[in-house]
Order: C-alpha cells, then sequence, then structure tokens
C-alpha cells in the first residue's frame, strides 16, 4: 500500500484540499461527502470548475462529461462524523491543507 496523508476538514466550511499543487474537492451525495481529485483525466482541466447537468459533470475547458457516480467511486476514502470528514490522500503531493475555495461542481 502507497503512503497516505491524513487531512480532515470541517463541512462546508472546508470544501476542498490543496496537497501540492493538486486540488481535490468536496462532492456531497445521497448525504455522504466524496472527496474527488479535481484533475480531469482527459486534459488535466479544473473539474472543481466544472458543471453538473443530469448527473454528469462537464470539464469547464474542453465540454467532456464524467458520471457523477462513476468519480465518487474513485473518490478518496473519507470517514464522515457530523460535520468532520476526514481524508487520507495519497502522499506525493506533499502536505495537505484544507480550504475554502470556489467549487462550482456541487
Amino acid at each position: 500500500m502507497s503512503a497516505r496523508i491524513r487531512v480532515e476538514l470541517e463541512w462546508p466550511r472546508h470544501n476542498a484540499v490543496r496537497a501540492g499543487d493538486e486540488t481535490y474537492f468536496c462532492l456531497e451525495r445521497a448525504g455522504s461527502v466524496h472527496l474527488i481529485h479535481s484533475r480531469c483525466p482527459h486534459r488535466g482541466g479544473p473539474l472543481h470548475l466544472g458543471e453538473i447537468e443530469a448527473e454528469r459533470l462537464r470539464c469547464p475547458w474542453h465540454g467532456n462529461t464524467f458520471r457523477v457516480d462513476r468519480l465518487c467511486d474513485r473518490a478518496v476514502p473519507t470517514i464522515q462524523r457530523g460535520s468532520s470528514v476526514v481524508a487520507y490522500l495519497p502522499a506525493d503531493f506533499g502536505e495537505a491543507v484544507p480550504v475554502q475555495q470556489i467549487v462550482f461542481a456541487s
């Protein structure tokens, strides 16, 4: 198993996590908070700035869409207790910091 970094955020005050140059954003579905890597797998666009239409997230750079349920299935594992969300990010990106930033994908 690869090394992981623990990060704890207060949802919804923190809606994203910065780890090095990478951004992960929170997406709430069916009462669960999912922490999703914001880099589009197609061209690297910022998925957290995309919009959700008919349960598909549209990349703001090139318009490709991704099923929200599949993104949630591939999200970083989280544990949620009330407003506290704990996640274990890959250690490849350095220190992880909870942040509040613009997230259109919600």
